[in-house]
């Protein structure tokens, strides 16, 4: 498959909504979050998490209304992005100054890779 590896990423199956959503807020309190003068909790950090989803649908094969089975497998990508961050409007220093460059940093080259994938899905 045509995947991206990411180093330290982890991946759990899960069999009902309660477990993902278990893991949904794992990862969320895992997520770094620090105070500035915009915002009490600023996340300072990009969260992504996929989820595939494999099942299988039982349909109606004739009109003898025998039932047959349609297997299937979606994969759904949520991404949540730190903000953009305007050093005047933070007041942001040190730590908190240094992951604000790196978020728009971050949030620059994604800008830049969808621009990509657009104009390469445009050429194709």
């Amino acid at each position: 498959t045509n995947e991206v590896y990411v180093e330290g990423l982890t991946s759990r199956k899960v069999r009902s909504p309660h477990e993902i959503y278990a893991l949904m807020e794992e990862a969320s309190h895992r997520r770094v979050v620090a105070a500035t003068s915009m915002n009490a909790e600023s996340s300072r950090s990009h969260a992504i998490a996929t989820l595939r989803i494999s099942g299988a649908l039982e349909t109606p094969q004739d009109a003898e209304h025998h039932i047959g089975t349609d297997k299937f497998t979606s994969k759904l990508t949520l991404v949540d992005l730190a903000g953009s961050e305007r050093m005047k409007k933070t007041r942001a220093k040190g730590d908190r100054r240094q992951e604000g460059i790196n978020i728009n940093k971050g949030l620059f080259v994604l800008g830049q890779v969808i621009s990509a994938l657009t104009e390469q899905s445009q050429n194709s």
